[in-house]
């Protein structure tokens, strides 16, 4: 009944201005976040709710409202839960990196150096983000249940993958091909990877080795004195199989088309999908009986509705005029000339709107093209996209502000909590990383 509080205000007064289509969809949108953060009411029907409202009274084209399940993304998406779950039945990554984890990883500071270079290391082989946090998730899982770390300490091990996950996504546009490249299409920014790099690779491994900290920190009582070694003796490698060499080979010619699309793309007459690669794939991995139709259950359904409604908000409340309305007002915020105050609202704007909307996507769709109307002739496009970006992507409080770390808690890989204990500190530290790394670095490359 709390939950219907605010809701029912915005109807009833229809504030700055709002129609009644309006403040119907303003009332929708508040009433589902706050089920969704507190998880009152499920995922699917809340989600469900928010699509009702915004066909009904959100003034969008149905087909904008549902974009994300008619995009190409999506189907990439559900095709990569079950290749990933092949590669999980398949074993083979057991005998490649987990050999290299029983004989480096004895201590949870090298579990987490070692989580950070799998993760920079996959960046161009397993170029889908999901997949890839998917896949290093699932190793890092299966390696400390064969150790004796204790269950405190292997959720904070597990909870650091997701961590350096949204971390080490901001170091390349291709490092996070779908938010990277959508954030660069709101911003409408003429940005290459190369550039990005430039500006962003150097601050974030700084920012990474902060967050390093930060987790041996917050953690300290979980990871005190643990020791990670095998409960049994490794076993004997083993040679591969005929039909272990097959799907091996398979997992590899996908990983490579995966990493060289890009270069291949370029020296042939036709591009190279990585959906198609990887529905290929997925095929022959149920052909050689490594998937069957029982892992069609690895696919979350949860998730995917709760991002088709999740990306529909930025669409709906450009579309409903509602985004107008609010930073109309939020312009008079900002001080008349650039400074780092200047730069600490546009942040608190960010961050704000983040809380309220969840999906960085989503926030960003809505947030960078109001921020640039605010600061033109004050900030390039380029520096607004960078600024914003980096004050959203490792901005969290709750599961549902990162689609990762709502993957991670709803897999149980680590409870909840982990994610507002880590992100209250997240959200302070920025001010400070940002002022101190990364807005000096962009003054060096001529960004600022």
């Amino acid at each position: 009944m709390l939950t219907l509080v605010a809701p029912l205000l915005l109807l009833f007064f229809r504030p700055l201005g709002m129609t009644v289509k309006q403040s119907v969809v303003a009332a929708a949108l508040v009433l589902v976040i706050t089920w969704w953060s507190t998880g009152l009411v499920s995922k699917i029907p809340a989600s469900l709710f928010l699509l009702s409202i915004f066909v009904i009274f959100g003034s969008t084209p149905i087909r904008t409202v549902f974009s994300f399940p008619l995009s190409e993304t999506f189907v990439l998406i559900v095709l990569t839960y079950l290749f990933s779950q092949g590669i999980e039945h398949s074993g083979l990554t057991q005998r490649t990196l987990e050999p290299l984890l029983f004989r480096y990883v004895k201590t949870p500071a090298r579990a987490l150096l070692s989580i950070l270079l799998v993760m920079m290391a996959s960046i161009y082989i397993i170029p889908q983000p999901l997949a890839r946090l998917i896949v290093v998730a699932g190793i890092y899982r299966s390696f400390l249940k064969k150790t004796t770390a204790p269950p405190k300490a292997a959720s904070v091990i597990l909870f650091s993958i997701f961590a350096y996950y949204v971390t080490v996504n901001m170091v390349a546009v291709d490092a996070d091909i779908i938010l990277n490249t959508a954030a660069i299409g709101f911003a409408q920014s003429d940005i290459t990877n190369s550039q990005w790099m430039a500006y962003m690779a150097l601050p974030t491994l700084i920012f990474c080795a902060v967050l390093f900290g930060l987790i041996l920190l917050l953690f300290r009582k979980e990871l005190h004195g643990v020791t990670i070694v095998p409960k049994e003796s490794p076993p004997v490698r083993q040679p591969l199989t005929k039909r272990e060499k097959l799907v091996a080979a398979i997992v590899i010619c996908t990983v490579v088309l995966w990493a060289g699309g890009g270069l291949l793309g370029q020296l042939l007459p036709f591009s190279i999908n990585s959906t198609l690669v990887t529905l290929v794939a997925t095929i022959l991995l149920f052909a050689l009986g490594v998937l069957k139709p029982k892992d069609f259950r690895a696919i979350d359904i949860t998730t995917l509705v709760f991002l088709t409604a999740a990306f529909s908000i930025g669409a709906v409340i450009k579309s409903s005029g509602i985004a107008e309305i609010v930073f109309s007002r939020v312009a008079k915020l900002f001080p008349s000339q650039y400074s780092l105050s200047y730069v600490a609202v546009m942040v608190l704007v960010s961050m704000g709107m983040h809380l309220i909307l969840g999906s960085n996507t989503t926030t960003m769709s809505v947030v960078l093209p109001g921020l640039i109307m605010v600061s033109e002739g004050i900030l390039s496009s380029t520096a607004v996209l960078l600024i914003c970006h980096t004050s959203l992507v490792a901005h969290y409080i709750l599961p549902f502000h990162s689609v990762s770390m709502m993957i991670g808690s709803s897999n149980g890989y680590f409870p909840p909590s982990y994610v507002t204990k880590m992100g209250i500190v997240i959200s302070l530290v920025l001010f400070p990383i940002l002022f101190a790394v990364y807005l000096p670095w962009w003054k060096i490359m001529g960004v600022l």
